[in-house]
């Protein structure tokens, strides 16, 4: 009877010390992505130990969600729902901003959601109704377009290296920012990058990487650039150019890759994926900003 006793009160203690999740009322709504500016970001609530899934009625590009992963115990992102389940309820006030791109040439190309807990409800199933190509979603590109435009003219205004100098692109302050090289990978594609670092400018950020084609591989001509930053964030790239334009067997090139924002955070790791012409021949970096 006492090893009776004694078994039941570690049993209790032992589901005492598990994690308690507030009780919230589970709910299934619908919510709609904005039009315009002025309309809010939609939200979706999550808890600890629960899972959300949110559906949308457009077909979802999977390699393009924006997500802060490490918060999350399951993500999951398949043709029309994404799937979250957070390790723990997000702080008060506190907000993950998340993007995911849709497959198709339709506006709002992409869904902007705010993540957060609440402590009396939680989102079951959250359907994002995307209203395609309203007049006030097309209006709205079409400004975002024209602003981005003004910006490219500003940003490439003359040519040669006097419109880094015209288009303010160039800070009094600039030093390249000088990045550490690790092995080259076994699945390097035939490639051996010699050099890498970084320029922060005003409207802009470049990443010079220096590369040589080993011998006796094929002619090698840039296709994509992937940039994951710290939390897996993906850069936006907006051009990747590289001099020559292709590399031979033995040729050594500079690929310069230009983003929004830096992708790089002192003493943090980022990685930068280059993917050839082709889609076969791949090169996968994991670079560190001293």
């Amino acid at each position: 009877m006492k090893w009776l006793l004694l078994a039941l009160a570690l049993v209790a203690n032992e589901a005492a010390a598990q994690p308690q999740f507030p009780a919230r009322q589970r709910q299934d709504r619908r919510a709609a992505l904005p039009t315009t500016p002025a309309e809010p970001m939609p939200e979706v609530y999550v808890a600890a130990g629960n899972l959300t899934m949110v559906a949308f009625n457009g077909l979802l590009d999977r390699d393009s969600l924006v997500l802060d992963r490490t918060r999350f115990k399951w993500v999951d992102v398949g043709d029309r729902i994404l799937a979250l389940e957070p390790f723990t309820d997000l702080g008060p006030g506190e907000r993950l901003i998340m993007q995911v791109g849709f497959k198709d040439r339709a506006l709002p190309a992409k869904a902007v959601l705010a993540v957060v807990s609440k402590m009396d409800v939680m989102d079951g199933k959250v359907e994002v109704d995307r209203r395609a190509n309203t007049p006030e979603a097309l209006l709205a590109a079409l400004n975002q377009k024209e602003a981005e435009l003004e910006e490219f003219k500003a940003r490439y205004a003359g040519n040669g290296p006097a419109s880094l100098v015209f288009s303010k692109w160039l800070t009094e302050n600039m030093k390249p920012i000088i990045f550490t090289l690790p092995p080259v990978p076994a699945s390097g594609g035939g490639l051996v990058v010699a050099e890498a670092i970084g320029y922060e400018g005003t409207f802009s950020t470049l990443m010079v990487i220096r590369l040589r084609n080993l011998a006796a591989q094929p002619s090698w001509t840039p296709g994509q650039c992937r940039i994951s930053g710290p939390g897996d964030a993906l850069a936006k790239v907006l051009s990747v150019q590289m001099k020559p334009e292709r590399l031979e067997a033995g040729e050594e090139g500079v690929l310069v890759v230009e983003t929004k924002v830096p992708p790089w955070t002192a003493g943090k790791s980022f990685s930068v994926e280059l993917v050839d012409a082709s889609g076969q021949r791949r090169l996968l970096l994991t670079l560190v900003a001293k």
